[in-house]
Order: structure tokens, then C-alpha cells, then sequence
């Protein structure tokens, strides 16, 4: 008889601390804090072996209190009357190409035929590695950097970027250094003689 009782109390014991563990357990979920719910539940089979609430109340005390400060939220308080700032993801790193409805027809030269479309960010004329509409090494009356088509204000503009050889309207107008020309379709332009020819048209 004495045994049963023993082992009645042992399971008492068991359960009541176990309850004891659930506490802390449900204080993390509540919370969102997954990792400290973890420690909970563990603390949960601790306590039940345990056999007593008594002996783990201290323990369980400093857990609420080590649960609540590692939840707690930190950030500055909004004012009276102010509004939280919407967070927005964040922009892809890619930037977006937009197709603008013009295009760039070489009519004469070494890319006589080919076509390019003007985006919005643009194109540049050159010999360099990183021009858009790119010439020969060596080729005649082209600089490494020589002009670009570029946007501003929604307008299309034609700029000569103090080429050696210079930048040229149709009409045999040479475009000042670093000055923006407006262009439209139908516009024509050369790049050092009217050899390297283009033209800007509407797709």
C-alpha cells in the first residue's frame, strides 16, 4: 500500500510540475518566439521529473522573466497622432529596362541595317567595352566614348560626349561638347563624317 502511494504521489508530482513547464511554453508562442518555446518544452520534461512545482517555481520565475525580455520590442515608440511608415519590399537589384517606342537604324557605316532600341536608360556611341552601339577598334573618326542618346525630362536627347571627331545633325550642324540636342523621329545624325550615319524612327 505504502508503494502505491509513493507512486501515486511520484505521478502527481509529474503532472503538477510538468503544468509548472507548460507556463513558460505558452508564454513563447505567444510571443512568436519559437526558440525560447523549444526551451520551454524542454523545461516542461525537466520539471515533471522534477516532482514538484515547489522546487522549480524559483527557476520557472527567471524564465518568464528571461522570456519576456528577449521578446520584448525595442523600437522607438511612434508619437500621439503618428502614423507606422509602411515597409515596401525591397526593389530588385536588376534594374527595370522600359521599351520607349524609338529606335536607332544605322543607314550608313559599319553597322549599316542593324537596328537598336532606345530604353530608358539609353544608348552611347562609342569604341569602348561598355557603349551600346559598339565600333571596331581602330575604326576612323570614332572616339572611345563619342556620344549618347539619352533621356531628359521624358524628351529624347542627342549629346556629344567631347569627342575628337565630333557629333553632327543631319543637316551638318556639329553639336557643341556635353550639350543636349532634342531629337525626334525622323532625325538624322553622323558620327565624324556623314559616312557613319544613323537615324532615330518610331517602332
Amino acid at each position: 500500500m505504502q508503494y502505491l502511494e509513493f507512486v501515486l504521489f511520484g505521478i502527481a508530482g509529474a503532472l503538477g510540475g510538468a503544468l509548472w513547464g507548460l507556463i513558460p511554453y505558452f508564454i513563447a508562442r505567444r510571443r512568436s518566439h519559437p526558440i525560447m518555446g523549444d526551451w520551454a518544452l524542454l523545461w516542461c520534461t525537466v520539471s515533471g521529473l522534477l516532482s514538484g512545482g515547489i522546487l522549480v517555481a524559483p527557476v520557472l520565475i527567471v524564465f518568464i522573466l528571461i522570456t519576456a525580455i528577449s521578446t520584448r520590442d525595442f523600437k522607438k515608440p511612434l508619437r500621439r497622432g503618428s502614423t507606422p511608415v509602411p515597409q515596401f519590399p525591397r526593389q530588385p537589384s536588376q534594374p527595370v529596362v522600359v521599351q520607349t517606342g524609338l529606335q536607332i537604324i544605322c543607314l550608313a557605316g559599319p553597322m549599316k541595317g542593324q537596328t537598336y532600341a532606345l530604353t530608358s536608360y539609353g544608348l552611347m556611341f562609342g569604341r569602348d567595352m561598355d557603349c551600346n552601339v559598339r565600333f571596331p577598334d581602330g575604326q576612323a573618326g570614332i572616339s572611345r566614348h563619342h556620344c549618347a542618346l539619352r533621356w531628359q525630362q521624358g524628351v529624347p536627347v542627342l549629346v556629344d560626349l567631347s569627342s575628337s571627331y565630333g557629333t553632327f545633325l543631319g543637316n551638318g550642324t556639329r553639336l557643341p561638347p556635353n550639350y543636349p540636342t532634342t531629337v525626334a523621329p525622323g532625325t538624322r545624325f553622323y558620327l565624324g563624317n556623314p559616312s557613319i550615319l544613323f537615324q532615330v524612327t518610331a517602332i
